[in-house]
């Protein structure tokens, strides 16, 4: 049974005009207390694999759901949290702090951490505290397997010849079972790594600037961060497949 004093309602992030109407319903729910937390914890994954295979509507569809409609929903529902001196946790990923793969999940996963460092400086005088909660590989829709490889596939089904001949038959594949061997390996179900860090965000008194949940991202994403690019750039190429016309 769910506690009366839950209120839910229907929410497209990519539609601004849809942002405004959900938070006049808030502000109707909320009164003169205002909003106490925020988190914003909307995302797709897109397509993950090489940059050259995806357009510019590739990214702008990730971009929508990762980054500039967390904006939205954060600018909209920002007077309320000024009003109760609240709480906004932004979810991004470790992949917000390293680009591990191509694809508009990085790029919008950087640019969501940077509007999180702005607003958290920013909105510090007023007392609206920000945190940021990027977590490891977890078991999600986001890191379903069957759902990321079909996409690709489809992806690659696209392509001109002259690409596809660049990256070989070959190449797809060997993508394919490098990305399921690393997801296998590295994927957590215990989502409740992710919730604590969620629950002590809004509820601390002194919430952390940044969350990091999941082995991996302590252990393997965040010190490959710090590490230099060449180094990274050198292990990325040593995991990853080469295309059938590499130079070398």
């Amino acid at each position: 049974m769910a506690s009366s004093r839950l209120h839910t309602t229907l929410l497209d992030i990519t539609d601004p005009q849809n942002v405004q109407q959900v938070a006049k319903w808030v502000k109707t729910r909320v009164g003169e207390t205002g909003l106490f937390g925020l988190v914003n914890n909307a995302g797709v994954a897109g397509i993950i694999g090489p940059t050259p295979w995806l357009t510019q509507d590739d990214f702008q569809r990730v971009l929508n759901v990762n980054t500039l409609g967390p904006i939205g929903v954060t600018l909209a529902l920002l007077p309320l949290l000024q009003q109760a001196r609240g709480r906004v946790v932004n979810i991004t990923s470790v992949l917000g702090r390293i680009a591990a793969n191509g694809g508009g999940y990085c790029v919008s996963k950087f640019g969501l951490e940077a509007f999180s460092d702005s607003l958290r400086r920013d909105m510090a005088p007023f007392g609206v505290q920000v945190s940021i909660v990027e977590p490891g590989f977890f078991r999600t829709p986001v890191t379903n397997l069957e759902s990321l490889e079909n996409t690709l596939k489809a992806c690659w089904a696209r392509l001109p010849p002259a690409t596809q001949a660049h990256y070989g038959e070959a190449f797809l594949t060997t993508y394919l079972q490098v990305q399921r061997r690393i997801m296998n390996l590295i994927c957590d179900p215990d989502l409740t790594k992710v919730t604590s860090c969620l629950e002590h965000a809004l509820t601390a008194r002194h919430p952390r600037t940044r969350y990091s949940p999941g082995w991996d991202a302590k252990l393997l994403w965040l010190p490959a961060s710090y590490l230099p690019a060449r180094v990274v750039d050198a292990v990325l190429a040593w995991v990853l497949p080469r295309p059938a016309q590499s130079i070398y």
